[in-house]
């Protein structure tokens, strides 16, 4: 091995760069700097709000209506719990990897260091393209949010003010990124809250006509519906293709890990937020197509109308036929915030991504150049250089191509998944191999192997038969097939352009270097407690900052 491949092996030796920032209170032992350094001012309740909320934007609010009406209230249900039980997974993996290593470009890094440089720089790079076109998609739902109220106005007009408030808030440090995700995801989370209650009580009669729905649409038109075939085939591809929706929802569960080295305290932090992650997809996701299947019927023909606003939302659709006509507004308002919010969101993962393989010299050492609020400057420009592809939906035929370039990322995010899984089983095998215990980590994610495997086994169905559609007689076109494998190929071919250029191999697992990071934390501990002697916090101290 040779070039910076050589270089990314030699690295992973020592703790990383940017997890050993200036950073008193993270028990720092090595200065960079300040023009490489990224700053840990993400705070407990940054990270928090961030994960709970911080990735949810229009698919949550007016995706969920496909879905009922493709495989039925049950059917959707059982797809989102089923996908949320894999989310969790990831989300506790990922968050015990960035415990271990806390550092700027998350799974990215740790696949370098505990598979193979390679894999880390195909991974990453696909990983920060599929980002970095995921922002211009959010900017244009939310400009045709805007039409739901303002026809008139060219969505030239409201796409430019959008690029330029997500630019702003990347550029401006990450606390300031952290505080609008703050402000965002409390929106968020008071509307999913709000539509919940609205829902349970326009099925319960509540609403100003007075009609008690109860389970009437479970029984009529009934539980499941057929797709693309008819009969238990039909209701077991709808079912498939929910599982399969619900997944692209749920989507960079991971966003909080990318993060690592910006975060205070990331050891304690990072795992209590990614374990909320269950809590997010219970409530948020599982109890909202909940209900929407009990207010809405799968054969409602609103369903299957696109319109990109409010109008679409089948909470909407619900409360409409029930005489409640003040909530479209405010349903649109907040989720054109919400498309804001993952545009930003896109952003910034996209450029950290991109930090952290410059970091591991998979990308040019410029991408590391830090400005004054520590951020990795010219690594964001990069990465917003793709936020004017949200103009080409201004015309019939770029907006045709540019949804191809969509589309083809949807599988990147399902693609990293799998790799975080096998990671963490390259982890742990060499946890085994150098009869290390897992009981000195910072966290510890539940039900392991068994999670891992669990896992790796269900995304890796779920690339493989995302175009399942296509296949049927009448439904197979080139653009679709394409749009939903071509990332595959992708994915290998710059995995063996990397192999090549790297020379590189698989890691075994006692190469894989665990001690080194062990001894930080075990340092790091003996710091903490040292302190805490000096220091100790009054109970009540220790209570708002478990609250907080």
């Amino acid at each position: 091995m040779s070039g910076p491949g050589k270089e990314a092996m030699v690295e992973q030796t020592a703790r990383s760069d940017d997890s050993r920032c200036a950073d008193e209170e993270a028990g720092s032992v090595l200065r960079l700097p300040e023009r490489e350094t990224v700053r840990r001012d993400l705070r407990e309740r940054h990270i928090q709000m961030i994960s709970i909320a911080g990735m949810i934007g229009t698919g949550l609010f007016l995706g969920s209506g496909s879905a009922i009406a493709r495989a039925g209230p049950v059917g959707a249900l059982l797809g989102y719990v089923i996908m949320g039980f894999i989310t969790a997974g990831i989300a506790y993996m990922s968050g015990e990897l960035s415990a271990f290593q806390p550092v700027s470009g998350g799974f990215v890094r740790h696949a370098t260091r505990m598979i193979d440089p390679a894999m880390g720089a195909a991974t990453g790079w696909n990983f920060w393209y599929s980002m970095a076109i995921t922002a211009p998609a959010e900017i244009t739902a939310a400009s045709a949010l805007i039409q739901f109220w303002d026809t008139k106005t060219s969505p030239a007009v409201w796409i430019s003010v959008f690029l330029v408030v997500i630019v702003v808030i990347n550029f401006c440090g990450v606390r300031v990124y952290g505080e609008s995700e703050v402000i965002f995801a409390s929106l968020k989370i008071l509307l999913i809250i709000g539509l919940i209650i609205a829902g349970l009580v326009v099925d319960l009669g509540g609403g100003p006509d007075h009609d008690r729905l109860g389970f009437r649409y479970w029984k009529n038109p009934g539980p499941f519906n057929a797709y693309l075939v008819e009969g238990n085939t039909g209701k077991f591809l709808g079912w498939w293709s929910t599982l399969i929706t619900a997944a692209f929802s749920y989507a960079n569960v991971q966003v909080v890990a990318i993060a690592g080295a910006e975060t205070r305290d990331p050891r304690k932090n990072i795992p209590e937020a990614m374990k909320r992650t269950f809590l997010r997809v219970l409530v948020f996701y599982v109890l909202s197509i909940f209900i929407v299947g009990m207010i809405v019927p799968y054969n409602d023909p609103q369903l299957s109308v696109s319109s990109g606003t409010a109008a679409q939302s089948p909470f909407v659709i619900a409360f409409s036929r029930a005489g409640i006509n003040v909530l479209p507004d405010i349903i649109n308002a907040i989720v054109c915030t919400s498309a804001i919010s993952s545009g930003s969101a896109c952003v910034f993962i996209a450029s950290r991504t991109l930090y952290g393989l410059s970091k591991e010299g998979q990308a040019h050492r410029i991408f590391q150049k830090t400005n004054r609020w520590g951020v990795p400057v010219f690594s964001l420009g990069l990465s917003c250089l793709f936020l004017p592809l949200a103009y080409l939906v201004l015309g019939t035929d770029a907006s045709v191509v540019f949804g191809w370039f969509v589309n083809i990322t949807t599988v990147a995010g399902l693609i990293g998944w799998a790799v975080i899984c096998v990671t963490w089983l390259r982890f742990n095998r060499a946890f085994q191999v150098q009869g290390l215990s897992r009981q000195s980590l910072p966290y510890r994610s539940p039900l392991q192997p068994y999670t891992a495997w669990f896992c790796l086994v269900w995304v890796i169905l779920i690339i493989l038969f995302s175009g399942f559609a296509v296949f049927f007689p009448g439904n197979f076109s080139a653009s679709s097939f394409l749009t939903a494998y071509v990332n595959i190929p992708i994915f290998i071919a710059l995995f063996i352009f990397f192999r090549i250029y790297y020379r590189s191999r698989f890691l075994r697992a006692h190469e894989i270097d665990i001690k080194t990071e062990l001894a930080y934390i075990a340092q790091e501990k003996e710091q903490q407690a040292e302190l805490t002697e000096i220091t100790p916090r009054s109970t009540w101290k220790r209570v708002l900052d478990r609250v907080l």
